[in-house]
Order: C-alpha cells, then structure tokens, then sequence
C-alpha cells in the first residue's frame, strides 16, 4: 500500500529505457478510457455463475455463498450478463469498500445484472487501471460522486466523471509491473508463512500425544 501510494501521488517516478523523465501525467476522467458492455445471457445459456467480493474479485458464486448457485436461489439467469476476457466489474453498492474486480482471461461466465461492467480504451493499461481501483485516492473519489438513500451507489454515470491521473503507456507498463511483481512477492510470503503456521500446530501436536 505504501510503495502503491508513492508511486500514484508521483513521489517515485520512473525513468525510461534511455534514462530519461517520463512526460508529466494527464488529468483523465474515467469515462474518457472506459466503455460499458452489457451483453445479457439471453439464451439461458448454463454459463459458470460468479461474484465479485472485495478480496479476490471475480469467484465462483458457489464459493461465495458456500456452495449454492443461481438455481438453487431462484434468479432467473436470462437476466445475467456474460463477461468475457479483460472485463472490468462491480458492485455499484458495495465498490466503496473495493468490491470490482477484473476478469483478466476469464470468459464465458456470467454475473447478476446488479454489476456494473466495462471494458478500456486502448490508451489505458488494465493492469494499471486495477492498481489505481485499489488506491486510497480513488476510494475518495468514490465517496465524492455516490448517490442514493439509505444506501450509497456509485452507477457508471457517476463513475465515468472520476478524475485521475494518467501516465504514458510506457511508464503505466512499469509501474504495473513493480506493484504486480511486489504483490506476487506478498501472496508468496504469505503462503509459505501458513505452511509454518501449519507445521508449527503439527510439531506441537506431536509434542503432546
């Protein structure tokens, strides 16, 4: 989150292949790099069911709500939309705690209609745009432009007038690769810290038979 921060406020900067600073960013608005898509499972076609929660993104609905899907609730999933590759989502309800998630080369799966879901421009790095999703700057932004009663939303029409600030392709390439190389470092860590975790509760289970 720290490196994350200092790389989107412009406190580390990049140089390019030759050395050299980088043009300065762009103010952008969202809907300037971001179309929406909004094909619907018409054919009733039986296409895998997903969600999207804050941690992991897109998953299978049935993880998400232990093991019941779509038919087993009744929805009628005619109404779904089908989301390809390099597919943005989420919920207009709940994005203000970090529920969007990218499909990357998931396709063919659908989710409830209640998503909201767009694909970018060629001028925007996916990658980079999910990293900026993730940021306190955005979650700002968020908050800035929702709308509702008992319950804030933040709907495309909302979220296309968000300002951000955009590099050139070149450094948004090395900028997502640092976080992206930084975050596979973490998962890696952390993964290897549950094996002790699991070893450390054996040995003491040994320990005392």
């Amino acid at each position: 989150a720290w490196l994350s921060k200092q790389l989107f406020s412009r406190k580390l900067r990049f140089k390019d292949d030759d050395g050299a600073d980088f043009p300065e960013w762009k103010t952008q608005l969202l809907g300037n790099v971001t179309m929406v898509v909004s094909e619907r499972n018409k054919n009733n076609e039986k296409l895998p069911v997903y969600s999207i929660n804050n941690k992991d993104g897109f998953v299978p609905q049935n993880e998400q709500f232990e093991g019941i899907d779509s038919d087993d609730r009744g929805y009628d999933i005619k109404l779904y939309k089908v989301i390809n590759k390099h597919t943005f989502a989420y919920n207009p309800a709940r994005i203000n705690v970090g529920s969007i998630g990218y499909s990357g080369n998931l396709e063919n799966i659908i989710i409830s209609s209640l998503y909201v879901c767009f694909k970018t421009q060629d001028s925007i790095n996916d990658n980079f745009l999910f990293h900026f999703f993730k940021t306190n700057s955005f979650n700002k932004e968020v908050l800035k432009n929702v709308e509702g009663g008992v319950r804030d939303y933040l709907f495309y029409e909302n979220f296309s007038k968000i300002r951000f600030e955009q590099p050139c392709m070149e450094e948004q390439g090395k900028i997502t690769d640092f976080l992206s190389s930084y975050d596979y470092k973490i998962r890696i860590e952390s993964k290897v810290l549950q094996q002790l975790e699991i070893q450390k509760k054996y040995l003491l289970k040994q320990m005392f038979i």
